[in-house]
């Protein structure tokens, strides 16, 4: 088992798994589970236990949700570490490790708890029919109950029906309090073991309905195949995929006892008490009319997950969530004096305040200054550091400096690389010639080049395949470009352009596409620039009529541009993912606006619909920065699963563009402002503005969702 919790033997997790796995699927009672050792990963090892083991705690949590099991696990582990933890700690212990004692645990609150810790009232306990002990958790304590001293009877109203659930009785029942240090420890680990096995019971119910859907036909073919049905799938892989880090997020921060660890508890909870619910409920309506029958199992899961919700309140202001979500930004040791430069150069040098929206410059003092802010960027070695020696990168570069730089970029509220700038950069280092590199890249460090992707068309937006414009290639060896590019970015200001350009009709669409650099001064180019519902210049149309390109214009392979366009599309569909940040920024601009809005002679934030809603929104970026998080720590070491990239883009751009939306719809609300709401108001409305770009651009949602339920999910074609 893994001896801490940052560092864990994915391998040791992996088998955990499958044993637990196995033994559910195997009919297993308590006492095989206390044979195997599972019922002390809360237990201190000298009690008999082994150790705060949360992490391993989490992961048969999760198979006993996914195979519906009855045993009374959570509580027997819980209820083993609580007991360790009080004065009645050798009472018994033994026997609740070894299985043979049992216990229950009742609903957060609904038990009286004085300051005695005498037990009093009625309440429904879930566990052991006829516990040996009972755990009362009580706002953020715990105190066990001997079951000697309760009344037990048979729950009249059971919604669960793969557990037992009895309704108790303390008439004036003393207690023991676990010390309060261990007892919010386990008050946290109770709420997430919950959680994790929700995410069990949601992940074993989505793969038997997608399993169903797959080997199901009407109309002559798989139900699955239909993207109404795919997209709705692929919806439920992200969700899973989300609340699966959350919950390991929580648990590796749990378990080492890290700062904003029960935050991180907390948000777990709060992000599936709806969601897994809901979820598990469309899975039934999927189902058809076999999910409305009492043998397919999908309602029991989905009365367990409403169970599990149901033990624990989501209460938890929706300040402290985030300020306990955000304490901790990487400052490992050898990475302070880069983050210290970073700073340093956006206090010094930062050219204006970025504004979301508007990358592009709005004014010539405003483009010599970002032009200027480029070189001095790439001057500190923090743009193009990842580059060759020889073309001016730096020796000692590692990617985690490219994360920190765009983390502190964000946080200043300086602007930021150019997407397209870095596209090139790639496709130039990657398949371009000497001379190709010797002519453009050290323009592109003095920052006297910008450029710009003519990939989009209007017929051919995230189908890049399907671009039309054509390159003819002439005797001398020339091309002759002809046809339209749409969406391209910083265009009316770039110098140059990286086109992909129909060259011939191969058997696949994917062949005969070339890549070209373009001047975009070239005669026969025609740039019109285009407005956002934001009102900024951000995107064109580029119009190509007979522009004469030479042979040494062609990038790599003559038809092989489709694999020049991946190479740099993959990155930029990781960046526009990676921005965690901002969804942090946007959530404080939320909390600044509702916590100055007056409403009635109390704040806005104070209201309790206002503090749900906001609540869930942190959940959200909660859910999507552990999903981001891991994803990132993936990438960076080369073992990315199955389509993780449209996974990241959904999660983080459509989180976005929730938080801002609701901002927006907070500040139209209550106008006119007061002063001290105004700045973060219009911050949330140009979000708000542009977050359709972020869901649309690099293949938009319903794109990445069409990929997941093919790469990830290997749905039937959806053709």
């Amino acid at each position: 088992m893994s001896n801490t919790a940052d560092v864990l033997d994915r391998e040791e997790l992996d088998m955990l798994e499958s044993t637990t796995r196995q033994a559910f699927a195997a009919d297993v009672v308590l006492g095989d589970l206390g044979e195997l050792g599972l019922i002390g990963l809360l237990t201190p090892e000298d009690a008999g236990g082994d150790g705060w083991r949360v992490v391993e705690a989490c992961v048969v949590a999760r198979e006993c949700g996914r195979a519906l099991s009855p045993v009374p696990w959570i509580g027997a582990t819980l209820g083993a570490a609580a007991l360790a933890a009080t004065d009645a700690g050798s009472v018994r212990l033994s026997d609740v490790l070894a299985g043979t004692a049992t216990i229950a645990i009742t609903r957060d609150n609904t038990l009286a708890v004085g300051d005695d810790d005498v037990v009093s009232g009625r309440a429904f306990a879930l566990g052991a029919r006829e516990p040996d002990f009972l755990v009362v958790p009580h706002r953020s304590r715990l105190v066990v109950v001997g079951g000697d001293r309760l009344g037990v009877a048979e729950s009249e109203d059971n919604l669960d029906t793969t557990r037992d659930v009895t309704m108790v009785t303390a008439p004036n029942v003393p207690g023991r309090r676990v010390p309060d240090g261990a007892g919010r420890r386990l008050h946290s680990a109770l709420t997430l073991l919950t959680c994790a096995d929700s995410v069990g019971a949601l992940a074993g119910s989505v793969e038997l309905v997608t399993d169903y859907l797959i080997g199901r036909d009407a109309f002559g073919r798989p139900l699955a195949s239909f993207q109404v049905m795919a997209h709705r799938l692929a919806d439920l892989a992200v969700l899973i995929e989300a609340a699966q880090a959350l919950v390991d997020t929580a648990a590796v921060s749990l378990a080492a006892g890290k700062p904003g660890a029960d935050q991180h508890v907390a948000a777990a909870h709060a992000y599936l008490a709806r969601r897994c619910v809901t979820a598990l409920d469309d899975c039934i309506q999927l189902s058809g009319g076999i999910g409305f029958t009492w043998e397919w199992p999908l309602h029991q899961a989905m009365r367990r997950v409403v169970v599990n919700a149901a033990l624990h309140p989501v209460d938890i202001d929706a300040g402290t969530l985030l300020s306990g979500l955000t304490l901790d930004v990487d400052t490992a040791d050898e990475l302070d004096g880069y983050r210290r430069r970073v700073r340093e150069v956006i206090s010094a040098h930062r050219p204006y305040v970025a504004r979301e929206g508007h990358r592009a410059p709005e004014s010539p003092e405003q483009e010599r200054a970002l032009r200027d802010w480029y070189r001095k960027l790439y001057d500190a070695g923090f743009l193009g550091a990842s580059w060759p020696a020889e073309w001016g990168g730096r020796a000692d570069w590692e990617p985690r400096q490219d994360l920190i730089l765009t983390e502190e970029l964000i946080r200043g509220r300086a602007p930021r690389p150019i997407d397209q700038v870095g596209l090139a950069s790639h496709v130039l280092l990657h398949f371009g010639t000497e001379e190709q590199k010797r002519r453009h890249l050290p323009p592109i460090r003095e920052g006297r080049d910008i450029w710009c992707q003519l990939f989009s068309e209007p017929g051919a937006g995230s189908d890049l395949a399907g671009i039309t414009a054509r390159a003819r290639c002439r005797d001398d060896g020339s091309w002759v470009l002809a046809g339209q590019k749409t969406w391209t970015t910083d265009g009316h200001w770039a110098q140059y352009g990286l086109a992909l350009l129909r060259t011939s009709v191969g058997a696949s669409r994917h062949d005969g596409i070339t890549a070209f650099i373009v001047p975009m001064g070239s005669e026969g180019l025609v740039v019109k620039p285009k407005a956002t519902i934001g009102g900024a210049y951000e995107f064109n149309d580029v119009f190509l009529d007979g522009v004469v390109l030479g042979p040494g214009q062609v990038v790599g392979e003559v038809g092989g541009g489709w694999s020049v366009a991946m190479s740099g599309l993959d990155i930029e569909r990781f960046t526009v993912g990676a921005n965690v940040v901002l969804l942090e920024l946007l959530l404080a601009d939320l909390l600044t606006l509702a916590g100055h809005i007056d409403d009635d002679g109390a704040r806005l934030l104070d209201r309790r619909d206002i503090a749900a809603q906001i609540t869930d929104l942190v959940s959200q970026f909660a859910a999507a920065k552990s999903f981001l998080d891991t994803h990132l720590r993936r990438a960076l070491e080369n073992r990315l699963g199955e389509a993780e990239p449209p996974i990241a883009k959904i999660l983080y751009s459509e989180t976005y563009n929730r938080i801002a939306r609701f901002g927006v719809e907070l500040a139209t609300a209550h106008q006119p402002l007061p002063p001290d709401a105004v700045e973060a108001a219009r911050r949330l409305q140009d979000a708000w503005l542009w977050s359709r770009a972020l869901t649309i651009s690099g293949g938009s949602s319903e794109v990445m969702r069409n990929i997941i339920a093919k790469r990830r999910l290997r749905l039937p074609s959806t053709q």
